[in-house]
């Protein structure tokens, strides 16, 4: 602006038509207004352009997330990291275990053969016993299950066998530590829910069961064992 005016002052000063010299100091602006103008149509293109493609984040809960992708060991994982808050898992386990593409089979994976460890395994402040709260947490919100219809779940041939065997090593453990009515309570809670579940072996007799519910502490789990298939008939 400064070279401008001092230009259209000589030009004053000398006596010459400023509109008519008005074309010889004109691009002295343009460049300044131009490299404007660009800057404008470059923010405008800019704005127009898409907004970089974000992958969208599932909003689901970390539980329901591991059980529809059937990932025991994720499953276990989360809960552990959250044992503290039981209220929470209870709500949130039962449903998501409905999502899963085989519930009783998926369950089963995700309690292992914990239950082979002996009482020994389970001392006290031993790493050990927040994993068999989590298999059993589990067990027992696969009874708490929501209704998946008007039929009983349904559950694999294989999958009850392989059951079957896992509560009876179960007893046969627990009777070589000295008989099931003097076992620990969270073997003895383990065991319940495990028949529960699956069914209750033809070689568990009715003081087999009596000594379980015993020893269980089954008045905290009595809403779980109220919805068994197999064990609330047999049980007044």
């Amino acid at each position: 602006e400064s070279v401008e005016n001092a230009i259209d002052s000589e030009l004053k000063s000398n006596g010459v038509d400023i509109a008519a010299s008005s074309n010889s100091h004109q691009p002295l602006s343009p460049p300044r207004n131009n490299a404007s103008a660009e800057t404008t149509v470059t923010v405008s293109q800019s704005s127009q352009e898409p907004a970089e493609t974000v992958p969208e984040t599932s909003n689901k809960p970390e539980g329901e997330r591991l059980c529809e992708l059937m990932c025991s060991k994720g499953l276990r994982r989360y809960i552990c990291g959250n044992i503290s808050h039981r209220a929470k898992l209870m709500e949130e386990i039962p449903a998501a275990l409905k999502l899963a593409k085989e519930p009783a089979k998926f369950v089963l994976e995700c309690i292992g053969k914990f239950y082979l460890q002996g009482r020994k395994a389970y001392s006290k402040d031993s790493p050990m016993i927040s994993a068999r709260q989590v298999s059993l947490l589990i067990l027992e919100s696969f009874l708490l299950m929501p209704d998946p219809g008007k039929g009983k779940l349904k559950i694999e041939s294989s999958v009850k066998d392989e059951a079957e065997m896992a509560a009876v090593a179960w007893k046969k453990r627990l009777m070589g530590e000295g008989g099931l009515a003097v076992a620990e309570q969270i073997d003895a809670r383990g065991l319940l829910l495990l028949i529960a579940c699956y069914g209750v072996p033809s070689d568990f007799r009715s003081m087999d069961l009596l000594d379980l519910i015993r020893t269980s502490g089954s008045n905290e789990i009595v809403g779980a064992l109220r919805r068994s298939p197999f064990l609330a008939p047999m049980i007044s």
